[in-house]
């Protein structure tokens, strides 16, 4: 089941939606980004609209190629691995991986910067990629997860009518053919279930927590490492790193994103005159256990036909948060709901209530220097007693120099060799 009818204003990530190629992607020294949206303004018809983006140019995803650089769902069954389940599905996944590793999956890059084509790459580095590689080899990816998960609601649906004909079964062939079918229903919802990351990573942690509490040392160890095999492919829980956004009126703002457990924090590096730099500007509880305080998992947005061709997906995951906001120098500070909606290798961020959204996308090492020298300048002509203690400093060295020359006459400062 996923999500068709908009129900927080936004119209289906209205960074995209009705906007043509050239008004998305924007390229700024470097770095390819979505265009800011302004969507203060949404309709009552528009809130109802469904969720679908449409992208006129065929060639928008061809832009999106120039970068130069969760939450546990809503489970769709009530069957969880026990300890020798979780050893069977880790078999039966290893010896499904039969793909044989190369770098040119990476398409040239390593996370956010490209890596030229004749570049030699170190040996630890190409362990590490190959270790990715086969850890990410057991698990479904972006679409095909969620039609994983749709596989596992019908498989869910069909046992619990299997189920209830066992239980209204009067002849013993009936029962043997029901209780033959349930058997192979829940060895295949395991084996599908195993191949979804963020189940896997619920249920090791369980697992890990209830092994803590046994005091057995073995099983920690064991279930801690497949929790961490599980995390290393959750997209929403590896987006460490720098990010740059369009801030609307404010302009391009870098955020660095970290993780506290399992808590998304985005830090401002460079900041506006509401929110400054060093202040987060939103959080996103990730953690399996977020819903069991009555939080509800978000079902993902739909892309229409046209557009998942475009972005090359249909299903665009989204997770809540809660973004930051104040007035002018920092006053009135207050958090607010929001949305995170991953976009491939991209991401947005909404505020729901005020209709603001902003898209991130990895900026390059050459445009991460020069924002931040930016903002340095920015912040000394601001800080005026700061520019003024440049001055008087510079002022100094000059007299401290011409001092010395008088001092010093004529010899020091015409020895061979002096300024040449």
């Amino acid at each position: 089941m996923v999500h068709k009818t908009s129900t927080f204003g936004l119209v289906a990530l209205s960074m995209a939606a009705s906007f043509s190629a050239d008004q998305i992607a924007v390229v700024v020294n470097g770095f390819v980004s979505p265009r800011g949206t302004p969507v203060s303004s949404i309709s009552s018809r528009q809130r109802s609209s469904a969720l679908h983006m449409a992208v006129s140019d065929d060639n928008a995803n061809k832009n999106w190629d120039k970068l130069t650089s969760s939450s546990q769902s809503e489970s769709t069954n009530n069957i969880k691995p026990s300890s020798d389940d979780l050893e069977s599905i880790e078999s039966s996944t290893a010896s499904s991986s039969e793909q044989q590793y190369t770098t040119d999956q990476y398409d040239g890059y390593d996370g956010a910067f490209p890596l030229p084509d004749d570049m030699e790459v170190p040996e630890t580095r190409q362990l590490r990629w190959e270790r990715e590689a086969l850890v990410q080899s057991k698990f479904a990816s972006d679409d095909e997860v969620f039609e994983l998960r749709q596989d596992i609601a019908e498989l869910r649906s069909e046992l619990v009518d299997v189920r209830t004909e066992l239980d209204d079964a009067d002849r013993e062939s009936q029962k043997i053919r029901a209780k033959s079918r349930i058997a192979e229903l829940e060895k295949e919802l395991l084996s599908l279930n195993g191949r979804d990351a963020e189940f896997m990573y619920a249920v090791s942690m369980e697992l890990m927590e209830k092994a803590e509490a046994d005091g057995d040392e073995d099983l920690v160890s064991k279930y801690r490492i497949q929790m961490e095999e599980a995390r290393l492919c959750i997209t929403q829980l590896n987006m460490h790193g720098l990010w740059v956004g369009k801030y609307g009126e404010h302009g391009y703002e870098m955020i660095n994103v970290t993780y506290s457990g399992d808590t998304l924090i985005a830090t401002k590096i460079t900041g506006d005159k509401n929110v400054p730099k060093g202040k987060v500007t939103f959080t996103v509880d990730l953690s399996p256990k977020a819903h069991e305080s009555g939080m509800a998992a978000l079902e993902p947005i739909e892309l229409n036909p046209k557009a998942a061709r475009q972005w090359g997906k249909k299903y665009l995951p989204r997770h809540l948060g809660k973004g930051q906001v104040a007035s002018e120098n920092f006053s009135n500070a207050q958090w607010m709901e929001g949305q995170l909606i991953l976009v491939g290798r991209f991401f947005s961020f909404a505020w729901v209530p005020i209709g603001h959204q902003v898209f991130f996308g990895r900026p390059s090492s050459e445009l991460t220097l020069k924002m931040l020298k930016e903002a340095e300048e920015e912040e000394l002509k601001r800080d005026h007693v700061a520019v003024m203690r440049d001055v008087v400093q510079s002022m100094w060295d000059e007299t401290y120099w011409v001092e010395r020359e008088k001092d010093e006459g004529d010899g020091y400062f015409s020895e061979e060799g002096c300024f040449e």
